[in-house]
């Protein structure tokens, strides 16, 4: 990619905007990182939690992240007007995949954050996922590339996962370059197109001890009704008792593949992070393919209730 560069900021702590409530990515969804260039996007914050550098991609993804400008009057709301999502770099010919909104539909991170689906085509192989970020306030673009692969095991790939920001526009000030430390991404969830959204089955709740009533819990990856690929897959939401005093309020969630108390398989348990957001990365096994379901199991620290969100999907190698 042709793009001036700039000096990476990435998930550190948020420069003050006014009235607005901002979210931040947690620490574990970090991801390798490296930028070298110049300052002109410094007011420009934008991160990618989902999906990380080396991560692979099948169909539909939903795709969550921070997108602001914090230079942004309150008239100019967060700044930055759209995230522009292309396999391979637009300017050389790469394909439109999907665009996001900041604010349109807000993320698990908070007012900043953003949340949206792309559509990947059957282009199996190692690629580029390029994210274009437009200010509003300079009319620059902060550019997000990472390389993905599509339809195979990114083990089976030499590319290194890393990330890399740079600027597009008129730069001012001159940083010099800085490699981030780097952490093992999650391989990402591998779902197929989606039915319509008439047909798409919805995710079910029961209460399994105490009063579930104040329990809230999203699933923002994988969809109701999603295929997924067998084998490592990456799963995200939020979960919150609004009756906590502080903080979330849920203490555990476990996850398994169909009704533990029917025999389901245990896969893991999510990590908590801050803002409500948690994620887990579990390994579907290879001879449990078909109609499934994801159960995942909420207890509240807070109330000692706990809630039981069932979500089904189709499993294939």
């Amino acid at each position: 990619m042709s793009f001036a560069s700039r000096h990476l900021r990435l998930i550190g702590p948020l420069a003050a905007a006014a009235a607005l409530t901002l979210g931040s990515i947690p620490a574990s969804a970090q991801t390798a990182a490296t930028s070298t260039g110049t300052g002109a996007c410094t007011g420009i914050r934008f991160e990618l939690a989902n999906p990380g550098p080396g991560a692979r991609v099948d169909g539909n993804l939903v795709v969550q992240g921070i997108a602001q400008d914090t230079r942004a009057t309150t008239a100019q709301g967060l700044g930055i007007d759209r995230v522009d999502f292309f396999l391979g770099s637009r300017d050389q010919g790469g394909t439109s995949i999907g665009s996001a909104v900041p604010g349109a539909i807000t993320g698990p991170f908070g007012t900043n954050s953003f949340q949206t689906t792309l559509v990947f085509p059957k282009q199996k192989g190692g690629h580029d996922l390029v994210a274009y970020a437009h200010s509003v306030v300079t009319g620059q673009e902060e550019v997000i590339s990472q390389p993905i692969t599509i339809g195979e095991d990114p083990a089976d790939s030499t590319t290194t996962p890393t990330q890399t920001v740079t600027c597009m526009g008129n730069a001012s000030t001159a940083n010099a370059g800085t490699t981030l430390p780097a952490t093992t991404p999650a391989t990402a969830p591998a779902p197929a197109p989606a039915a319509p959204a008439a047909t798409t089955p919805a995710a079910t709740t029961t209460t399994t001890t105490g009063s579930n009533s104040t329990i809230v819990v999203n699933v923002g990856n994988p969809q109701p009704g999603d295929t997924i690929k067998t084998g490592a897959i990456a799963i995200s939401g939020d979960a919150r008792d609004t009756a906590a005093t502080s903080g979330s309020g849920i203490d555990r969630i476990d996850i398994f593949l169909d009704d533990r108390d029917a025999g389901g398989r245990f896969l893991g348990s999510a990590q908590l992070g801050p803002n409500s957001f948690w994620q887990a990365t579990v390994t579907l096994p290879n001879n449990q393919t078909g109609l499934h379901a994801l159960v995942f199991y909420v207890h509240s620290s807070a109330t000692g209730a706990s809630k039981t969100v069932s979500l089904p999907v189709t499993t294939e190698r």
